[in-house]
């Protein structure tokens, strides 16, 4: 005959196993696409709204991600070189000298993959980033262990400021309308959308598997707009 007690053990070898599926589907990374791709239009949206400039919306999301195209070079670690600001800082340099500010919500886009996404969410420096490369071959963190199931709800946040602000400033209509700059939209559906969906188990929270596929569908009808025309095009 089962007691409170015996169904408070049960429940409480639950919680455990969860939080250790939970713990273990986030290892060496605590932000994942969904959370990248909010970040880098978020901030570099609030950056441009603040120099009132505009933005190319798939070029910041195509930022965002750029980072984990290591993931696709098989000679690059996760969370290497690609991951450093001392790069990006070099690469910008020359681009704020031509395009000014207009450059700076793109760099803010793109920085906010390794600082926001990766450096204060990984909880120790065998999971961390080469933040500094090639200053330093040194990897960072600065995130915790203990806050791995806030991190995911984080992300389920970002995730839903993101599609707020694309309601209220209609970008999500300009999103699916033909522009060249939507190929640039395969970067992200093809380096940390798509390929979690190639895998099993699945690599990702269930919280978050549903913002991952309205991620893939919103990012890929412009492609197939932008494809479609071309199409067109090329058949005339």
């Amino acid at each position: 005959m089962s007691t409170p007690f015996a169904s408070f053990g049960v429940f409480q070898r639950w919680v455990i196993v969860y939080i250790a599926h939970r713990r273990s589907l986030c290892e060496g990374r605590q932000t994942f696409a969904v959370g990248h791709l909010a970040l880098g239009y978020l901030t570099g949206k609030t950056s441009a709204k603040f120099l009132n400039v505009n933005i190319n919306v798939p070029l910041a999301l195509a930022l965002s991600i750029l980072p984990d195209t290591d993931l696709l070079i098989p000679m690059l670690q996760h969370g290497g070189p690609t991951h450093s600001l001392i790069l990006y800082l070099a690469i910008a340099v020359p681009a704020i000298l031509v395009w000014k500010k207009q450059t700076v919500p793109y760099l803010i886009a793109l920085a906010s993959h390794p600082l926001l996404g990766d450096y204060l969410t990984r909880p120790s420096r065998a999971q961390g980033i080469q933040l500094f490369f090639p200053l330093t071959s040194s990897w960072f963190s600065a995130g915790s262990e203990a806050a791995v199931l806030a991190y995911i709800y984080l992300e389920l946040a970002l995730f839903t400021a993101f599609l707020m602000l694309m309601l209220a400033t209609r970008d999500i209509k300009i999103l699916i309308k033909q522009h060249p700059s939507n190929l640039l939209l395969a970067i992200p559906v093809s380096t940390a959308l798509l390929p979690v969906f190639l895998r099993f188990p699945i690599p990702v929270p269930p919280e978050l598997i549903i913002p991952h596929i309205i991620l893939i569908a919103l990012l890929t009808l412009p492609i197939l707009v932008d494809l479609k025309t071309i199409l067109t095009k090329t058949q005339r």
